[in-house]
Order: structure tokens, then C-alpha cells, then sequence
């Protein structure tokens, strides 16, 4: 799961003591943003969205008082980022940048550990830094890791060469980020920048003001393991593919395969707008994509995305099959997929969706207007075919049956030229795909 910044913050930053700004987070102008902005003389407005780039999208935006930051707030909740609409924004502490670092942790499949990723040339554009000038060190998997360790790495970047009177504090610091990374159970925890930055504080002798040098994690992009301890839907709630909040039916589908690793079904997404006609049962990566790209250029509506393999057993089967036939408003179901070396036909179609069928029937919310076009193949396939055929049958279900013989895209155009005759289905014009010299 991906955090947003002000989740990772007040959820990690400040359980694992990661020196950071202060901050507010608001949906609109109020007061308590007036308050922060005005005490502290001036913020940082920035969206929270789950893309980068934001400050060259217009979407972090300086301020000096609480009027520019109502504006700030009110304009940035109402753009698109590189589109995505923002969830919140979050008001932060200015910072007096003398320096930005690039820092991340993530896990190396060369290792098969963790590495921490360092650079003395952070910010904007990180894509754009020689590969020379980013050091990556190999860690032991372990909670935590000495300080000392990191100020090796520190020197070996250039580090000490400008802010040798600040390499303990970054050791300390970078210590403490790999910490909050193993103990938060993170895929990914990277800041850019990790800013040394210039700090005032009241001389506890003296009383009179000492501005001295210190860092601050300035970002916050976090990707929780979906396997971690404590699933991380139980703290952040479910999230949808499309980083808003996700239907019912999305919530049911992720419950599928949450405590039954028996193959995949539960993999069930509806499109941004939400509308679409088109039930989608797809199978295997390759298929469901291939299938819902041809579904989109016959001028098709998808209702959903699925994704389904593995060999699912048919209690899997059965809850996604009633999930995708659940929602309203469909005129037409295309079951399609590749032809599978281990899923079993006979089980996921014949037992399981057969079963979900039924008993929709029995309930009296089968809608029997529904097209059907179903094109599968793979073990037991003759079998499971003949079973959803003589489902059909009895239901009263109108549709046509295929196996593997008819090609994968033809089966979305067969459901489309159904639908027309049958239902009068008006297409929607095709992709239009353009050419590289356009």
C-alpha cells in the first residue's frame, strides 16, 4: 500500500522520532490553517496525491499569510496532478534549506536485503543526477543499524566534505529512518529531499538566540508491505487502484483472497467514472489485458477489471462471480481468457461460476437480459464448458460458448454485434490511437 505523505508522517516520522516539520492538514480554508500560517509567519502548502513531480505541476505552493494560504488550499484541492485529484493538502514549516540529499531505503533483488540509496544532489528532477553521484550500500536485514555504518556511507558520498559539523546528527538521522523503515514494515521509504537545514533555538545559558545546522525529512513516500504484521488496511482503510475510496464491491473482492492463498480472484477494480455496461470476468495477466483493450476498441463499456488465475478454487470463484454480476446498470458479461496450463475449467466455470448462477437465480436476481460471450480454454476445459452450457439452459441465459479455437480477440467483437442485434447497444467510438510522429 502507498502512504501519502501526512499518513507516513504522523504514522511513522513521529512513532520512530524522524526529525521533520510541523504540520496541518485540510480539505478547505479554516481557521486552524490561518492560525499555523500566521503564528509561524508564512508555510508550504503541498497536495497530497500519490504522484511526484508535484512542485513542477504547480501543486506545492509557498505562502506568507493565512489569505494566500486559503487561496493555496482552495486552488490546489481543485486541479488535477498529473491527474490525480488531491485528497487533502498538508500546511507545513517552512525550512531554511542550505542543502538537499536524496535518501531511500528500499529491498534489492540482487542483495535480497535491504539497501539505503544515498546522494548529495537531491530535490527536483532525481531522474536527471549522474548515476555516478548515487551510492547504494547493501544492509544486513536487521531492526536497526549503527550509526557508524552510515557515517562511512556519509563520507564516501562527499558528505563530510561540506557538513562535517552536522555528520553526527545526518548518522543519527539516517539511523533513525532505516529504523522506522523495518519497524513499519516497509516496501519503499524514501525522502527527497533530506534537507540540512538552518535552525534557531534559545541558548538555554544565555537565552539569547543560536542558529546552528540540523536535518529534516522535507518528503514522505512510503509503500507499506501488504504482508506486513498488521495488514496496513487495518490502519489506513481500503484504497482503491484509483486513489479514491473504493465501492462495496471492491471491498468485498479484496476479502477473497485475504486469507485463502489458493490462487488469485479477488483482483476487481471499476473504472474511475464508475459506469460501464459491460461485466468483465477476464483470466490470467496477459489476457485480461489483451481482452479489455479490445473490449475498449470495439466500443464496448467495462464495468470492472479483473484479473483472475492461479487455479482459484470454486468457493473463490463463486464470491467474484457474484461480485461482478452485483453491480447495476449491465447489458452484457464477456468471460475471456488466454488458455490456462493449470486452472482448472471445470472447477472455476463449471463448479464455481455455474454455482453462483444458480443460486442468483434461485434469489431472483439473475437479470436473464444479460448477453453473455464466454471464450476459455485449458484443463478439464470440455467439461467445464458443458456445464456453464447446460447452466445457461436452464437459466434461460442467452449467449455463446467458445473454446480456445476462437481467437481471444474476436470474443469482445462477438458480444458487441450480440448486443446490437439483441439490445440495441450503442457503441462507443473506438481509442483512438495516434502515431510516435504525432
Amino acid at each position: 500500500m502507498n502512504l501519502y505523505e501526512h499518513e507516513a508522517v504522523a504514522n511513522i516520522y513521529k512513532k520512530f522520532k524522524v526529525p521533520c516539520p510541523e504540520f496541518v492538514v485540510a480539505t478547505e480554508p479554516n481557521a486552524e490553517v490561518a492560525e499555523f500560517v500566521r503564528s509561524r509567519g508564512g508555510a508550504v502548502v503541498k497536495a497530497m496525491v500519490l504522484v511526484g513531480k508535484r512542485g513542477k505541476a504547480g501543486a506545492v505552493k509557498l505562502v506568507k499569510t493565512p489569505e494566500e494560504a486559503a487561496k493555496a488550499v482552495t486552488d490546489i484541492m481543485g486541479m488535477l496532478v498529473w491527474g490525480e485529484k488531491p485528497v487533502a493538502v498538508m500546511v507545513c514549516e517552512k525550512a531554511d534549506i542550505v542543502a538537499e540529499l536524496y535518501c531511500a531505503i528500499t529491498y534489492s533483488t540482487e542483495t535480497r536485503g535491504p539497501v539505503i540509496t544515498l546522494s548529495m544532489e537531491g530535490g527536483m528532477d532525481v531522474e536527471a543526477i549522474d548515476p555516478a553521484r548515487i551510492f547504494t550500500f547493501p544492509v544486513k536485514a536487521q531492526a536497526e543499524i549503527e550509526p557508524f555504518e552510515i557515517r562511512n556511507m556519509l563520507v564516501k558520498i562527499g558528505f563530510c566534505d561540506k557538513y562535517a559539523g552536522v555528520l553526527r546528527q545526518a548518522s543519527l538521522t539516517i539511523a533513525g529512518i532505516y529504523k522506522a523503515f523495518w519497524g513499519a514494515e516497509c516496501r519503499l521509504l524514501e525522502i527527497n529531499p533530506l534537507a540540512v537545514v538552518r535552525v534557531s533555538k534559545k541558548d538555554k545559558k544565555t537565552g539569547e538566540m543560536v542558529t546552528s545546522l540540523d536535518l529534516r525529512a522535507l518528503d514522505a513516500v512510503v509503500t507499506l508491505d501488504d504482508d506486513a504484521t498488521v495488514a496496513p488496511q487495518k490502519t489506513y482503510g481500503e484504497r482503491s487502484a484509483y486513489r479514491r475510496e473504493p465501492t462495496k464491491r471492491e471491498i468485498d473482492a479484496l476479502q477473497i483472497d485475504r486469507d485463502d492463498h489458493r490462487g488469485k480472484a479477488g483482483s476487481y477494480v471499476e473504472p474511475e467514472d464508475l459506469g460501464g455496461d459491460i461485466a468483465m470476468m477476464t483470466f490470467g495477466g496477459g489476457g485480461s489485458a489483451v481482452t479489455i483493450e479490445t473490449a475498449y476498441d470495439a466500443g464496448l463499456r467495462p464495468a470492472n477489471f479483473t484479473d483472475i488465475g492461479g487455479n482459484p478454487p470454486a468457493e473463490k470463484m463463486y464470491r467474484i462471480g457474484r461480485i461482478i454480476l452485483s453491480k447495476p446498470g449491465l447489458k452484457g458479461v464477456l468471460v475471456c481468457g488466454g488458455t490456462a496450463s493449470n486452472t482448472r475449467i471445470d472447477v472455476t466455470l463449471g463448479e464455481g461460476l455455474v454455482n453462483a448462477i444458480d443460486d442468483l437465480a434461485k434469489e431472483g436476481k439473475l437479470d436473464r437480459e444479460l448477453i453473455w460471450v464466454v471464450r476459455r480454454g485449458g484443463p478439464e476445459v470440455e467439461k467445464g464448458l458443458k456445464l456453464l452450457a447446460e447452466c445457461f439452459k436452464r437459466n434461460g441465459i442467452k449467449g455463446r460458448i467458445f473454446d480456445s479455437e476462437l481467437p481471444i480477440t474476436q470474443a469482445p467483437l462477438i458480444l458487441r454485434d450480440l448486443l446490437v442485434q439483441h439490445r440495441g447497444y450503442k457503441v462507443s467510438a473506438p481509442k483512438v490511437k495516434k502515431s510516435a510522429g504525432h
